[in-house]
């Protein structure tokens, strides 16, 4: 079952002289029976996906894939 893609999303404290961390490029989910994308949404820390420019293209989840490739 297709869902409205969605990555997990986690914002970090750093302190004033601390430098920003590196950001993690979660890939997305799209199909509700991938358990990882389950997880994500059930912590709170995800928010949908939409890209506006190239930099903000983000792989698959290499499960939702699969899932994918077992319903056809």
């Amino acid at each position: 079952m297709k869902t409205a893609p969605f990555f997990r999303h986690t914002q970090h404290v750093t302190g004033i002289m601390s430098p920003a961390p590196q950001p993690v490029r979660y890939p997305f989910h799209d199909n509700d029976e991938c358990p990882e994308g389950q997880a994500v949404k059930e912590s709170g820390e995800w928010q949908y996906y939409e890209p506006r420019h190239v930099a903000e293209t983000r792989p698959r989840c290499p499960i939702c894939i699969a899932l994918d490739r077992e319903e056809k």
